[in-house]
């Protein structure tokens, strides 16, 4: 028994400074569209408004995303997710997104949906961008038990962790209210930022392209 506890106890330690090394820390990602800055100003304003009228003890965020997946990773598997994301993401068709009204999750979040979440080709709407995404998504975890988080709705956060009176105080304003915009998703992005950081980085741009497969292997190996 103390000769399996030491063994143990060495397989812990091994595990751990092999963790450290460089290229096995884990880093945060998430796949999001590009949006037209006019969209992103539009949600801003949004933002600023409802910080005026309903005054938080924190800032209001300055990032405006519409996420497609958000997963953590190690270092060392960066390019081969950066590879297998392009490969699909220039396969996809360029399509329409709207922007539409509030919706809420109670009772702390206020966001702004889309409202239509396919495009005139169901398999090029959002639904079947997510079910592409999912066929990589061995990829998109550091293990099993951190899979992968796919959102079950497309949105734009308008303000979270919202007290709950607080919020009961703005939905009944804001169920009532309208907003529109739209924009062509013709390109998304890949951010990353280590952990315990808040700042998020563009690593990679990708065009949507509708390319076959064949055409999105050479445009990768000739990139």
């Amino acid at each position: 028994m103390q000769i399996y506890q030491a063994g143990a106890e060495r397989k812990s330690e091994g595990f751990f400074k092999y963790a450290s090394l460089p290229g096995y820390q884990e880093q945060e990602y998430q796949l999001v569209w590009a949006l037209p800055e006019v969209v992103k100003d539009k949600i801003r304003r949004q933002r600023q408004l409802f910080q005026e009228k309903y005054p938080l003890p924190f800032a209001v965020p300055a990032q405006v995303v519409l996420p497609l997946v958000k997963f953590r990773q190690r270092q060392l598997l960066e390019e081969r997710v950066k590879q297998s994301i392009y490969q699909l993401a220039t396969g996809w068709r360029p399509f329409q997104i709207r922007l539409q009204d509030y919706a809420a999750q109670p009772t702390h979040s206020l966001f702004i949906p889309v409202a239509s979440r396919a495009g005139a080709n169901a398999e090029t709407g959002l639904w079947g961008i997510s079910r592409e995404l999912k066929s990589i998504q061995h990829l998109l975890r550091p293990d099993k038990e951190h899979p992968a988080f796919f959102p079950t709705e497309h949105k734009i956060l308008l303000a979270g962790k919202l007290p709950s009176a607080l919020f009961e105080q703005a939905w009944r304003e804001y169920a009532n209210k309208s907003f529109t915009a739209q924009f062509l998703a013709d390109a998304c992005l890949l951010l990353k930022r280590t952990q315990g950081s808040s700042n998020w980085q563009i690593i990679q741009r990708i065009e949507l392209r509708n390319l076959p497969v064949g055409v999105r292997q050479q445009s990768l190996f000739d990139a």
